[in-house]
This record gives C-alpha cells, structure tokens and sequence, in this order.
C-alpha cells in the first residue's frame, strides 16, 4: 500500500499579526526542558506574540515531560484531559529538539486538525519547520485511472464530477480528494482513486505528475509526519517501509491501540474479496480457462460451507470452532491462479504491464495465503477465528466475512513499534485512578515514565454528576420490560430538565431503539428535535443539524462516546445508560477472557473492568469541552452502589458534584 503527504500551510490566519517566530539561537546550549518552559510561561515567545496568553500549568508539566523522554531518549506515556492543549504541549519540544516526529491519531478529522490548526500556529510563533499529512493511497487522486474516467463520463456524465475537473484546474490542489469543496459521488471516486492494485509506479507515464510520488519526496524531507493509526501499525507491520525515517513516534488517542493493532494483525476475507479479484479482466485473459473455473466453484462451495456451519447470522460475531475443508480447498485453487499466471506469463509485456502483472500475481497470493489462515483455525492459542455479517452495498444487503485475529497485540507491538523507536503515547483517557499499568500491559509497552496530569477544567462548579439509585439492574441484551421502562423515564425526566441540548448516549443498538420508542414520539410532540444515530442521517450531519437546532436531542451510539466535539449551550446534558463493558458474545473478548480464566487471572478486574472504565471516561468526557460550558452528566447504572467495583468507577469519574435526586438536576439548570 502506498501512502501520500503534503506540506502543512497556514490555512486560517490568526486573529492578530503573526510576530517573527524566534528561532533557538546555535549557542543556546539550555537543556531541551528549560527551553520549552521558557516558550509557555508568561513572559516566553508564545504570551509575548498573543494578547490574553494564559499559561497552563499542567501543559507545562506535559511540555517538561515530552522534552525529557526526548532528551533520554525515553517511552512516555501521559494522561491529559480535555484542554491541556497537549498537541502544543508534544509538537514544540519536538520542534524545538529538531528530531523527526511521525504523529499518529485516530482517524483523518483528528489528522486534519493537526495538521492546518496545531502545526501552523507552532510554524508561525515558535520557529519554522516542514511537515506533511500523510494519508493512504485512495485518498488522492490517480491521474492515470482519471483518463478512463474522462472517456466514461463523455458516454454517461455525473453530476459531481464536474468538481474534479474544476480542482485540476487549481495549481494549489494537491490531489487530495478529501479537499474537493463537496464529496465525489460513491462510484466516481472508487474509480479514480489511486489504488496500490493498479499502481505501476515508476512505469506510469503520469509518474513525474504523480501526487503520490510528488507527496511522499515532501514527506521525506519533512520533519513532522502526521499520520493515522492505520498508516502507523501497517508500517510497522511491513518493517518501516511505507513511512519516512523517524526519531520518535508520538501516539494520540492512544487509548485505541490496542483495538487498532488487532484490527491491523487481522487477516479477513470475504466474498467480495475473492470475488473482485476473480472478476479482472487481466486475470481473466492470463489465467487458464480451467483454473478458473474451478476457483469459481471452489468460491462458491466455501461460502455455502460457511453458512452451514454458522446457520443463520443476523447481525454480530460467532466464533468459528473448526477448519472447514472447503475453506482449504478454496485457498488451493486460489493459489493455483497464482501458479497459472506465472505459467501464462506473456511475453513482449510494457515496463507498465510488467509493474501490474506482477502486483497481480503478488495479491493472488496474498489472498491465498489470507483465506488459508482464516479457514485453517490451526492456531487457537494464539488466533481467535470467527464469522460476522456485513453489509455490501445496499443496507440490506448482507454477506459473511471471516477473520483470524490476534489473542493478544502485546508482543507484535514491542517487537514491531516499540523496540525500534521511542514512543509518547498521549490520550485523556489512558490511566484507571493514576495507575497506568493496565494500559501498559495491553499494548506492550513496559519500560515507560509515567505522567497523569490534574484536570484542566473546574469540574466541581462547571459540572454536576447525577448517579440515581435505580430499582432494576441492567441486562445484556435486554430491550423491552421494566429496566427499559425505568431508564427511559430516567432519561425523560433529565431530557425535560435541560431543555434538549442532550446526548442520549447507549451501550447498545437495542437499548437505543427501546428507549426512543418509548420516549421519541412524545418529545418530539412537545417540540423537542430528536436525532438517531443509523437511523435519521450520517454522523456529521447529525452532528450538524444537533449544533443548529434548538432543543436538540441526538440518540448515539459507540462512535459518539468520543472523538465528538461541541462546546458551549447546545451540550448541556449527557446521559449513558449504563456501565460499557463489552458485549460477552463478542468472539475475540469471550477468547481473551477464556485465556485468563484458563490461567486463573483476574479476567473481570484484569480486563473487562477496566475497558469498561476508560470507554466510560471517555462518555463523560463530551460533555465539559471549554471553560464555559456547563452541564449534567448522568450514569443511569445502578451497578455503581451495588456492586464492589462501584469503588473503582466513582475514582475514574471527573470531581464533579455529585447527587442521586433528579430534583438537584432540575435545579441545577433552572
């Protein structure tokens, strides 16, 4: 897989005229720590430049901290809530160390942030330096699959395409299609997105228009990489081969590793796997008829095979228990194509058809190789085999998938990433009380400093923690009967109390479903805007239309428990309905905690405790998001009081005011 770059510019110029940046004189020979001190305490280069610079004093620790393990050469691992500012606190003593820094988050919006927000302002008041955004290759456009579009579009135009032609047009786009001033239609970008399969490289006549080539020489010379944890984990995968030489490797939202890692190491397949491959017309022309035919069949066997033995799937995993024998005999013809095309090798081929017949082959193999790991179950031990269902194309549109995951990401993280550059791993949500250690055990990492720096907002005036004594305890999987009934006129009540501005946040599809049919109708008749996750519109529409309209109420799921912005009045209450713990159907967390009971650990405290805690900071943690905001967090989980862990839940949760009366919510926002 290839990836691309490009060169950070300022795109939001600040409020006031940027100062000269000051640059760090060659005779200043102050140790890194006291430098980048100097920078953020009042009197330094940063409250010299802004009028109103604050200086944050836990930033200030996390700077300290980051410019020491630099100085060492040294692991960290810091925690640093909501407003640290702790993309300022890692990025100037990298900057100022002059090491080259690859930056990893989560997804591409927290890439973006990064890159046009964070990184300007250090370039413009702490000194000058080069940096790229690194993304994958379909990402950017592919001017050699762009001259088939061009012939397509002339026999069935598209509306939408017309900005693609338009953004060619402007010397400063630089091919990535994210940039476009609206999305690409579904289809049209699938087809001219760069894509490693059909990528000939040095053998396509565009190479020197490249973006990919001309993006990835940027990001060679650059001294800070922004990356996502995708691009991070296949590099490290692959030996360091995708990404530029690196110092040291900063890791935000760190808390999603070890779930990235496993969805890195996983080998999958599915039918449109096979099936995209079996239907190219390349292979189609090289292989032999016979081949063919039989892979085909072959295709069609497994799946079936599979069927069988899962039976009837709606939604979810199930582990797989046993090899299935037409899964291997799939994988074998799948690698006699392999053996085909090298035996119809054609003669007399371009240096460009030679790039592609060679990727060809290579990704049969590699498909091979994939479909014979995910059907072998060979490796319980060490793998956790298991079926789900997934939508292709149309929503209800199902199909099968098979997977081989990892037990346990440990020892490919150290033996991978760790061991061969230091890392800062950095997140709101990494410790459990200030203790690192089960963190640290999951990915990996076992020689690190520790950091877990205070709150930076005043929870117990901004803030008020509702945990109701409530009569039923929630269970798994539970949609209907007298638990649904009473969180739901929990979740009423609160609702009424702010006025909308609510994030009705839940563990699961059927809890969410259950509550909105019992209280949606009615809210939306007194004139409250109800949003629904999966069912109304995307995820930023939803949450666009939230921060527009008033009294809004947004119903969500796992992808709104974090990564989710929204400051001010429109957020003033968010409820959870009960304690994250994972589902204990799911394959690779049932195999997981197997493992520790066979080994008499602690698997409740040890593991699914834990996860629990950190998922449920990070709930809490949408709510207060600046200074100003104000507002209710609500835990509707009566597990809290009833159960030992209880303890441990309340000394992860924000300093907030605490009450178990609906009537102190109520006044709280009258």
């Amino acid at each position: 897989m290839e990836c691309m770059a490009k060169r950070a510019k300022t795109h939001e110029k600040p409020e006031e005229e940027p100062v000269e940046p000051e640059t760090l004189a060659l005779e200043d020979d102050r140790p890194l720590v006291e430098r980048v001190e100097a920078d953020l305490r009042a009197g330094g280069v940063l409250s010299r430049a802004l009028p109103g610079y604050e200086e944050r004093p836990a930033q200030i620790m996390m700077a300290r901290a980051v410019a020491r393990a630099l100085e060492r050469d040294a692991h960290l691992v810091t925690e640093a809530s909501t407003g640290t500012g702790k993309s300022l606190a890692y990025l100037l003593p990298i900057v100022r160390s002059g090491k080259v820094a690859l930056l990893s988050t989560a997804n591409k919006a927290l890439q973006e942030q990064l890159f046009y927000k964070d990184i300007p302002f250090v370039q413009s008041y702490i000194q000058p330096f080069e940096a790229a955004l690194v993304k994958g290759m379909g990402n950017y456009l592919c001017l050699d699959r762009l001259g088939e579009e061009r012939a397509y579009q002339t026999l069935a135009p598209q509306r939408g395409y017309n900005l693609l032609e338009e953004a060619l047009g402007d010397d400063a786009w630089d091919g990535d299609l994210d940039l476009l001033p609206s999305p690409l239609p579904g289809d049209v970008r699938a087809r001219v997105a760069a894509d490693s399969d059909q990528c000939a490289w040095r053998a396509c006549p565009w190479f020197n228009e490249c973006y990919v080539r001309k993006m990835r020489d940027r990001a060679r010379e650059a001294k800070v990489i922004v990356v996502n944890h995708t691009l991070l984990l296949l590099d490290a995968a692959m030996g360091g081969f995708l990404l530029p030489e690196r110092d040291v490797v900063v890791v935000d939202e760190a808390h999603h590793l070890e779930e990235e890692a496993t969805r890195a190491f996983t080998a999958t397949v599915t039918p449109g796997r096979v099936n995209s491959l079996l239907s190219l017309r390349r292979l189609r022309e090289i292989a032999e008829e016979r081949v063919l035919r039989e892979a085909t069949a072959a295709n069609a066997a497994a799946w079936e095979a599979l069927r069988r033995e899962v039976g009837e799937l709606e939604r979810g995993r199930r582990r797989l228990d046993r090899p299935l024998e037409e899964g291997a005999r799939l994988a074998s013809r799948v690698g006699d194509l392999a053996e085909s095309l090298q035996r119809q090798r054609p003669l007399n081929m371009t240096d460009k058809d030679e790039q592609l017949f060679e990727k060809l082959v290579k990704r049969t193999r590699a498909l091979a190789a994939d479909i014979r790991t995910v059907f072998a179950v060979d490796r319980p031990e060490e793998r956790v085999y298991y079926v789900e269902t997934v939508h292709s194309g149309r929503r209800d549109n199902t199909q099968l998938s098979v997977s081989a995951a990892p037990m346990s990401v440990t020892d490919l993280l150290r033996e991978k990433l760790f061991d061969r550059v230091k890392t800062i791993a950095t997140s709101a949500t990494l410790a459990i009380d200030g203790d690192f250690s089960f963190f640290r055990s999951r990915i990996g990492l076992e020689a690190a400093a520790e950091l877990a720096l205070p709150y930076a907002f005043d929870y117990p005036a901004q803030a008020l923690l509702y945990l109701p004594r409530l009569r039923q305890d929630p269970a798994f999987g539970d949609a209907s009967g007298p638990y649904l009934n009473e969180i739901a006129e929990q979740t009423r009540m609160l609702v009424e109390a702010s006025r909308g501005r609510a994030f009705l946040l839940f563990s699961s599809l059927r809890a969410l479903d259950g509550v909105y049919r019992i209280i949606g109708p009615d809210l939306e008749s007194a004139g409250y805007t109800t949003l629904t996750q999966g069912r109304d519109f995307s995820r930023q529409e939803l949450l666009r239309q939230f921060r527009e309209r008033d009294r809004a109420v947004l119903f969500g799921l796992k992808s709104f428990w974090e990564g989710v912005d929204v400051a001010g009045e429109a957020l003033s209450l968010v409820v959870i309905d009960k304690l994250p713990f994972d589902p204990p159907d799911d394959p690779v967390q049932e195999a997981r905690v197997s493992r520790m009971k066979a080994a008499g650990e602690n698997w409740f405290g040890g593991y699914v405790l834990p996860n629990a805690i950190l998922r449920l900071k990070q709930g809490v943690g949408r709510l207060i998001r600046s200074r100003d905001d104000r507002g209710v967090m609500a835990i509707l989980d009566r597990r809290i009081y009833t159960k030992t862990y209880g303890r441990l839940v309340m000394l992860a949760l924000p300093p907030a005011r605490r009450t178990e009366r609906i009537e102190d919510v109520q006044r709280f926002f009258d």
